[in-house]
Protein backbone atom coordinates (compact mmCIF):
# COMPACT_ATOMS: atom_id res chain seq x y z
CA UNK A 1 0.00 0.00 0.00
CA UNK A 2 1.01 3.61 -0.46
CA UNK A 3 2.32 4.81 2.92
CA UNK A 4 1.31 8.38 2.02
CA UNK A 5 -2.37 7.46 1.68
CA UNK A 6 -4.78 6.64 4.47
CA UNK A 7 -6.51 3.28 4.31
CA UNK A 8 -9.34 2.60 3.85
CA UNK A 9 -9.95 5.41 1.34
CA UNK A 10 -13.75 5.39 1.49
CA UNK A 11 -15.61 6.06 4.75
CA UNK A 12 -18.38 3.75 5.86
CA UNK A 13 -19.95 1.73 8.65
CA UNK A 14 -16.89 -0.35 9.53
CA UNK A 15 -14.03 -0.86 11.97
CA UNK A 16 -10.37 -1.41 11.08
CA UNK A 17 -8.39 -3.80 13.27
CA UNK A 18 -5.16 -4.81 11.47
CA UNK A 19 -4.67 -3.46 7.95
CA UNK A 20 -1.98 -6.08 7.27
CA UNK A 21 -4.38 -8.97 7.87
CA UNK A 22 -5.68 -11.08 4.98
CA UNK A 23 -9.36 -11.31 6.04
CA UNK A 24 -12.14 -8.76 5.62
CA UNK A 25 -15.62 -9.38 7.05
CA UNK A 26 -18.89 -7.97 5.72
CA UNK A 27 -21.91 -8.47 7.98
CA UNK A 28 -24.49 -7.08 5.53
CA UNK A 29 -27.54 -5.65 7.33
CA UNK A 30 -26.36 -5.82 10.95
CA UNK A 31 -23.37 -4.77 13.01
CA UNK A 32 -21.86 -7.88 14.58
CA UNK A 33 -18.98 -7.89 17.04
CA UNK A 34 -16.62 -10.70 16.03
CA UNK A 35 -13.78 -11.60 18.36
CA UNK A 36 -11.22 -12.53 15.73
CA UNK A 37 -8.25 -11.21 13.82
CA UNK A 38 -9.15 -9.36 10.60
CA UNK A 39 -8.29 -6.31 8.54
CA UNK A 40 -11.71 -4.68 8.51
CA UNK A 41 -15.29 -5.52 9.49
CA UNK A 42 -18.45 -3.65 8.57
CA UNK A 43 -21.95 -3.65 7.14
CA UNK A 44 -23.10 -3.27 3.52
CA UNK A 45 -26.78 -2.46 3.05
CA UNK A 46 -27.20 -1.45 -0.60
CA UNK A 47 -26.58 -3.38 -3.81
CA UNK A 48 -24.99 -0.42 -5.61
CA UNK A 49 -23.09 2.25 -3.68
CA UNK A 50 -22.68 -0.03 -0.66
CA UNK A 51 -21.00 -2.72 -2.76
CA UNK A 52 -18.92 -0.07 -4.53
CA UNK A 53 -17.50 1.06 -1.19
CA UNK A 54 -16.55 -2.52 -0.33
CA UNK A 55 -14.78 -2.94 -3.68
CA UNK A 56 -12.78 0.28 -3.36
CA UNK A 57 -11.65 -0.45 0.20
CA UNK A 58 -10.60 -4.00 -0.69
CA UNK A 59 -8.65 -3.30 -3.89
CA UNK A 60 -6.70 -0.49 -2.22
CA UNK A 61 -5.24 -3.08 0.19
CA UNK A 62 -3.54 -6.00 -1.61
CA UNK A 63 -3.01 -7.81 1.69
CA UNK A 64 -6.75 -8.61 1.87
CA UNK A 65 -7.23 -11.99 0.18
CA UNK A 66 -10.48 -13.23 1.75
CA UNK A 67 -13.90 -11.63 2.19
CA UNK A 68 -16.35 -13.31 4.55
CA UNK A 69 -19.92 -12.45 3.57
CA UNK A 70 -22.08 -13.02 6.66
CA UNK A 71 -24.93 -11.50 8.62
CA UNK A 72 -28.60 -11.07 7.70
CA UNK A 73 -29.56 -10.48 4.08
CA UNK A 74 -30.95 -6.99 3.41
CA UNK A 75 -34.66 -7.18 2.40
CA UNK A 76 -35.43 -5.68 -0.99
CA UNK A 77 -31.82 -4.85 -1.78
CA UNK A 78 -30.60 -8.46 -1.49
CA UNK A 79 -27.12 -7.03 -1.07
CA UNK A 80 -25.49 -10.33 -0.13
CA UNK A 81 -26.81 -12.20 -3.14
CA UNK A 82 -25.95 -9.25 -5.39
CA UNK A 83 -22.37 -9.20 -4.11
CA UNK A 84 -22.18 -12.95 -4.61
CA UNK A 85 -23.41 -12.53 -8.19
CA UNK A 86 -20.80 -9.83 -8.78
CA UNK A 87 -18.03 -12.11 -7.56
CA UNK A 88 -19.09 -15.01 -9.77
CA UNK A 89 -20.40 -13.18 -12.85
CA UNK A 90 -19.05 -9.64 -12.95
CA UNK A 91 -20.99 -6.79 -14.56
CA UNK A 92 -22.34 -6.12 -18.02
CA UNK A 93 -19.72 -3.73 -19.51
CA UNK A 94 -22.37 -1.65 -21.27
CA UNK A 95 -25.13 -1.32 -18.67
CA UNK A 96 -22.89 -1.85 -15.59
CA UNK A 97 -25.59 -4.11 -14.13
CA UNK A 98 -24.37 -6.99 -11.98
CA UNK A 99 -25.03 -10.09 -14.08
CA UNK A 100 -27.83 -12.25 -12.64
CA UNK A 101 -28.15 -10.09 -9.51
CA UNK A 102 -31.49 -10.20 -7.71
CA UNK A 103 -31.34 -6.81 -5.98
CA UNK A 104 -33.57 -3.87 -6.90
CA UNK A 105 -30.86 -1.61 -8.42
CA UNK A 106 -27.66 -3.72 -8.79
CA UNK A 107 -25.52 -1.32 -10.83
CA UNK A 108 -21.80 -0.66 -10.26
CA UNK A 109 -21.32 2.75 -11.89
CA UNK A 110 -18.64 4.50 -9.81
CA UNK A 111 -15.89 1.87 -10.01
CA UNK A 112 -13.97 1.25 -13.26
CA UNK A 113 -14.24 -2.18 -14.85
CA UNK A 114 -10.59 -2.93 -14.06
CA UNK A 115 -11.31 -2.26 -10.39
CA UNK A 116 -14.22 -4.70 -10.43
CA UNK A 117 -12.04 -7.35 -12.08
CA UNK A 118 -9.24 -6.85 -9.56
CA UNK A 119 -11.74 -7.29 -6.73
CA UNK A 120 -12.93 -10.59 -8.23
CA UNK A 121 -9.37 -11.86 -8.70
CA UNK A 122 -7.86 -10.55 -5.48
CA UNK A 123 -10.23 -12.15 -2.96
CA UNK A 124 -11.76 -15.50 -2.26
CA UNK A 125 -15.34 -14.87 -1.18
CA UNK A 126 -16.57 -17.01 1.71
CA UNK A 127 -20.38 -17.15 1.60
CA UNK A 128 -22.05 -17.21 5.04
CA UNK A 129 -25.17 -15.15 4.26
CA UNK A 130 -27.75 -15.18 7.09
CA UNK A 131 -25.23 -16.60 9.56
CA UNK A 132 -24.94 -14.11 12.43
CA UNK A 133 -23.36 -16.14 15.24
CA UNK A 134 -20.11 -14.27 16.07
CA UNK A 135 -18.34 -17.45 17.20
CA UNK A 136 -19.05 -19.20 13.89
CA UNK A 137 -17.81 -16.20 11.90
CA UNK A 138 -14.71 -15.95 14.10
CA UNK A 139 -13.96 -19.64 13.62
CA UNK A 140 -14.18 -19.27 9.84
CA UNK A 141 -11.87 -16.23 9.91
CA UNK A 142 -9.30 -18.19 11.91
CA UNK A 143 -9.60 -21.16 9.55
CA UNK A 144 -9.13 -19.35 6.26
CA UNK A 145 -6.23 -17.16 7.38
CA UNK A 146 -4.06 -20.28 7.51
CA UNK A 147 -4.40 -20.45 3.70
CA UNK A 148 -3.23 -16.89 3.11
CA UNK A 149 -1.56 -16.82 -0.33
CA UNK A 150 0.23 -13.58 0.47
CA UNK A 151 -0.08 -10.08 -0.95
CA UNK A 152 -1.97 -9.80 -4.23
CA UNK A 153 0.52 -9.67 -7.10
CA UNK A 154 -1.31 -6.85 -8.86
CA UNK A 155 -0.66 -4.48 -5.98
CA UNK A 156 -3.01 -1.82 -4.63
CA UNK A 157 -5.45 -0.01 -6.89
CA UNK A 158 -6.39 3.45 -5.67
CA UNK A 159 -9.28 5.08 -7.47
CA UNK A 160 -11.11 8.35 -6.95
CA UNK A 161 -14.50 7.36 -5.63
CA UNK A 162 -17.26 9.96 -5.91
CA UNK A 163 -20.69 8.38 -5.69
CA UNK A 164 -23.68 10.52 -6.59
CA UNK A 165 -25.82 11.65 -3.67
CA UNK A 166 -28.69 9.64 -5.14
CA UNK A 167 -28.53 6.75 -7.53
CA UNK A 168 -29.07 7.54 -11.21
CA UNK A 169 -30.91 4.25 -11.52
CA UNK A 170 -34.51 3.95 -10.43
CA UNK A 171 -36.33 0.65 -9.93
CA UNK A 172 -39.16 -0.03 -12.33
CA UNK A 173 -42.69 0.01 -10.96
CA UNK A 174 -43.13 -3.25 -9.06
CA UNK A 175 -46.84 -3.09 -8.36
CA UNK A 176 -50.11 -1.63 -9.55
CA UNK A 177 -51.18 1.93 -8.65
CA UNK A 178 -54.50 2.23 -6.83
CA UNK A 179 -56.54 5.00 -8.44
CA UNK A 180 -59.94 4.68 -6.73
CA UNK A 181 -59.54 2.65 -3.54
CA UNK A 182 -63.26 2.57 -2.74
CA UNK A 183 -63.99 0.86 -6.08
CA UNK A 184 -60.79 -1.19 -6.39
CA UNK A 185 -59.79 0.65 -9.58
CA UNK A 186 -56.09 0.37 -10.35
CA UNK A 187 -53.52 1.10 -13.05
CA UNK A 188 -51.99 -2.21 -14.09
CA UNK A 189 -48.17 -1.88 -14.09
CA UNK A 190 -47.64 -4.48 -16.80
CA UNK A 191 -50.14 -3.16 -19.35
CA UNK A 192 -50.72 0.42 -18.11
CA UNK A 193 -54.46 -0.21 -18.47
CA UNK A 194 -57.04 0.79 -15.90
CA UNK A 195 -58.69 -2.30 -14.38
CA UNK A 196 -60.72 -3.24 -11.31
CA UNK A 197 -58.21 -5.73 -9.94
CA UNK A 198 -57.32 -4.84 -6.36
CA UNK A 199 -53.65 -5.16 -5.46
CA UNK A 200 -50.83 -3.16 -3.86
CA UNK A 201 -47.96 -0.93 -4.92
CA UNK A 202 -44.40 -0.71 -3.60
CA UNK A 203 -43.84 2.88 -2.56
CA UNK A 204 -40.42 2.68 -0.89
CA UNK A 205 -37.21 0.79 -1.61
CA UNK A 206 -35.05 2.14 1.24
CA UNK A 207 -34.24 1.04 3.85
CA UNK A 208 -36.77 -1.71 3.17
CA UNK A 209 -39.59 -2.12 0.68
CA UNK A 210 -42.95 -0.78 1.85
CA UNK A 211 -46.16 -1.79 0.08
CA UNK A 212 -49.48 0.05 0.34
CA UNK A 213 -52.65 -1.99 -0.02
CA UNK A 214 -56.37 -1.40 0.45
CA UNK A 215 -58.20 -3.06 3.29
CA UNK A 216 -61.81 -2.84 4.43
CA UNK A 217 -62.84 -2.94 8.06
CA UNK A 218 -65.85 -1.84 10.10
CA UNK A 219 -64.73 1.78 9.97
CA UNK A 220 -64.54 1.84 6.19
CA UNK A 221 -61.82 1.55 3.56
CA UNK A 222 -58.26 2.15 4.76
CA UNK A 223 -54.78 2.21 3.23
CA UNK A 224 -52.51 -0.30 4.97
CA UNK A 225 -48.70 -0.13 4.80
CA UNK A 226 -46.59 -3.20 5.31
CA UNK A 227 -42.97 -4.19 4.89
CA UNK A 228 -42.34 -6.64 2.04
Amino acid sequence: MNPDQDWPPVPGDFEVKDSSHCVAICTLGKKIHVDADYAIIGTCKTENIGIERVIVNVISNPRIRFLILAGPEVPGHLTGRSLLALYHNGVDPDTRKIIDAEGAIPYIENVPLEGIEQFRKQIDLVEMINKSDPSIIAAKAAEIQTNNPGEYSGGAMWIEFKAAATSKRKPSMTGDVILLPEFGVILDSSSFLVTTQQTNVVVSEHPTSIAIEVQDDESGTILFAREV
